[in-house]
C-alpha cells in the first residue's frame, strides 16, 4: 500500500486553530480525558517541584541514593510496558488510565506520612516506581483513546488542542507545590498531590464516559458504535 501525501495548505494556522477546538469541544470522551489527565498533570507537578527537596531535607538521601532510587521509576516503567496492554485489555482502556492516576496517588500520599530512615528510601524508591508504572498507563491508553476517536484528516489538530488543554494545569499544579512547600511543609505538597489525585481517580471511576470505554472506539464519523460502552448490547 502506497501512502498518498497532500500538500499542507498555507497560511491556515487560524481557521485550524478554531476547527481542533471545535472537534475536541464536540466530543465528551476527548473533554472527559483532557479535564482527568490536566488535573493529573496538576497533582504531578505538585509533587515533582518538592520531591528532590523532599528527600534530602526530610529523608537524608546522599545523590547516590536519589539517583538508585530513580532505577526503579525505569523499572516501573518497563513494568508497564510489558504489561500495559494486558491490563488495558482486561479493564478497557478508560478505567485502566483511572489504575493509573490512582497508583500515583498512592505512592506520593504514602511518601508524605512515611518518616526518615531506611523505610523513607523505600518509600521514595516504591513512589518513583509506581509514578513511572502509573505515568505510562495513563498516557499509553490516553494516547491510543484520542487517536482513535478522531478522524484522521483532524489528527494533528486534535492532538495540538490536546496537547496545551492537557498542560495547561501544570504551571499552576508547580506553584501550588512550591508555596504549600514553602509555606507549610514540603510533606504538605505530598500530601495534596496524593489525596488530589485519588480523589481524581475515584472522580474519574465514577464518571460513566472514562469508565464505560472498555475498548477503543471508532472515529467520529465511522460506522458502527462510536464507543463500546459496559452494560451496552
Amino acid at each position: 500500500m502506497r501512502e498518498s501525501l497532500k500538500p499542507a495548505r498555507a497560511g491556515a494556522f487560524w481557521p485550524d486553530l478554531k476547527e481542533g477546538v471545535r472537534f475536541v469541544a464536540s466530543q465528551r470522551l476527548l473533554l472527559s480525558l483532557a479535564l482527568c489527565v490536566g488535573l493529573w498533570q496538576m497533582c504531578h507537578h505538585a509533587a515533582f517541584v518538592v520531591q528532590i527537596l523532599f528527600a534530602t531535607r526530610q529523608l537524608g538521601l546522599s545523590e547516590q541514593a536519589i539517583g538508585l532510587s530513580y532505577v526503579a521509576m525505569g523499572a516501573g516503567t518497563v513494568l508497564a510496558s510489558l504489561l500495559g496492554d494486558r491490563i488495558s485489555r482486561r479493564l478497557g482502556p478508560g478505567p485502566c488510565l483511572v489504575l493509573g492516576i490512582a497508583l500515583c496517588g498512592v505512592g506520593w500520599a504514602v511518601l508524605s506520612v512515611v518518616p526518615a530512615g531506611p523505610f523513607g528510601v523505600m518509600a521514595f524508591a516504591g513512589m518513583l516506581s509506581l509514578f513511572g508504572l502509573g505515568a505510562v498507563l495513563i498516557f499509553i491508553n490516553f494516547l491510543a483513546l484520542r487517536q482513535a476517536v478522531t478522524p484522521e484528516p483532524l489528527l494533528g489538530r486534535m492532538t495540538s488542542t490536546m496537547r496545551w488543554l492537557i498542560l495547561i494545569p501544570a504551571g499552576p499544579g508547580a506553584l501550588l507545590g512550591g508555596w504549600l512547600g514553602e509555606h507549610f511543609g514540603l510533606r504538605s505538597s505530598l500530601a495534596f498531590a496524593g489525596i488530589s489525585a485519588l480523589l481524581l481517580a475515584a472522580f474519574a471511576w465514577r464518571h460513566p464516559v472514562i469508565r464505560g470505554v472498555r475498548s477503543l472506539p471508532k472515529p467520529v464519523g465511522a460506522a458502527g458504535p462510536a464507543v463500546v460502552v459496559e452494560g451496552s448490547i
